[in-house]
């Protein structure tokens, strides 16, 4: 595949891959990265690949890109949920040299939620603090599941980043 044959291959497809990315997956950034992904495999493996029907293959590339998106991102969700719950009233170390308590943990993790937006946390909060499930919260809060699923993600993933930047922090200080 020469490079005009590649430009004008995303040209007629990067709409229709993104558009079947963002229905599977519900967030702009993640389908614009998966479609990027599709095109970047695409450019890598050119000299080498034999591809019967372009249309098929890319749009059977975004369909299975976007649910392994989907599964690697409700793992990840999960492990974050294992981890809040597991530190919620523990210390981090039961050694008293170390200074980190779980009380700075959850300050830091109060702190990104926030500086999130007020729709993010409120549906954050009521899966967590009410423990309202994703159909409870949609019916009442009028969004879709699909778009709980989004709010509860961005919060998961600004609670992870506060998480690691405060445990890089213990790390660095015990160093």
């Amino acid at each position: 595949m020469n490079e005009a044959l590649f430009t004008a291959t995303y040209e007629q497809y990067w709409s229709r891959l993104y558009s079947i990315c963002y229905f599977t997956i519900g967030s702009r950034e993640a389908a614009e990265d998966t479609v990027t992904e599709i095109f970047l495999s695409l450019w890598k493996n050119r000299d080498h690949a034999v591809i019967d029907n372009m249309e098929h293959y890319l749009v059977r590339a975004a369909k299975n890109l976007s649910l392994k998106y989907l599964v690697r991102q409700r793992k990840m969700d999960a492990a974050l949920l294992r981890m809040v719950d597991t530190l919620q009233g523990q210390d981090l170390y039961d050694a008293s040299d170390h200074p980190l308590k779980v009380k700075e943990i959850t300050a830091a993790a109060r702190e990104a939620l926030a500086l999130l937006p007020e729709k993010t946390r409120q549906i954050f909060l009521l899966n967590r603090e009410e423990g309202l499930t994703y159909q409870q919260i949609a019916k009442h809060t009028g969004l879709s599941v699909k778009a709980v699923e989004y709010h509860i993600s961005k919060a998961l993933r600004a609670l992870s980043r506060s998480m690691l930047i405060t445990l890089l922090e213990f790390i660095r200080q015990t160093s």
